[in-house]
């Protein structure tokens, strides 16, 4: 990623956060640590959240924010460069920190894989934004083919939860976030943050 974001002069800051071994996976609640914990470093304006296993493209896919929500991920080669449906916004999406605690992050409630993204479009619809997309031509990006880890099963994509999102968004999110800090190690090229998120129980 760094050729990539340097070739786009970006002012920018790099951060894994990973959860502790033998957990059941919540990848909206590490997010909501990772929006957390970098804005104790550096006044960041944009944040871009993406999976570890999305690589873009081409170089005209700007990492930056826009006036509404950006869903940067909207042609993967694993759909054949195409929306596998309209709400979809997962993968990569941008915020600017307004934007970002206008929904007050993600919910924290997604354990296991599948559904906190689609919530989060939730969200984004009910307090008035729109999700921005870039041409699918310039948002080309690979996703690296991986097995799931275990503790990361299907929830059947959480339905109830996903209907709940305007109702329960100003309870549940960066107001409601939880979690401890086990090791945070700052390297040349990035920050890597190990936490401790609690379980599902």
């Amino acid at each position: 990623m760094h050729p990539f974001l340097q070739k786009q002069q970006g002012d920018y800051g790099i951060y894994v956060i990973e959860q502790i071994e033998n957990t059941t996976f919540n990848r909206a609640k590490l997010m909501n640590v990772g929006f957390k914990e970098a804005a104790k470093d550096y006044d960041y304006n944009c944040f871009i959240f993406s999976d570890v296993d999305i690589i873009p493209m081409d170089e005209r896919n700007l990492y930056r924010c826009s006036k509404n929500p950006k869903h940067m991920a909207n042609s993967l080669d694993k759909f054949n460069f195409r929306l596998p449906y309209d709400t979809i916004f997962g993968g990569v999406v941008a915020f600017t920190k307004e934007q970002f605690l206008k929904i007050n992050g993600f919910s924290n409630r997604f354990w296991g894989w599948g559904g906190e993204d689609d919530e989060l479009y939730n969200r984004v619809r009910s307090v008035g934004m729109r999700v921005e997309r870039p041409d699918q031509v310039i948002a080309r990006s690979r996703m690296i083919f991986h097995k799931r880890d275990v503790g990361n099963e299907e929830t059947g994509k959480s339905f109830h939860l996903i209907q709940q999102a305007a109702r329960h968004m100003h309870l549940d999110g960066l107001s409601s976030l939880d979690y401890d800090a086990i090791r945070y190690t700052k390297h040349q090229l990035y920050t890597k943050i190990t936490v401790d998120i609690g379980s599902s129980q």
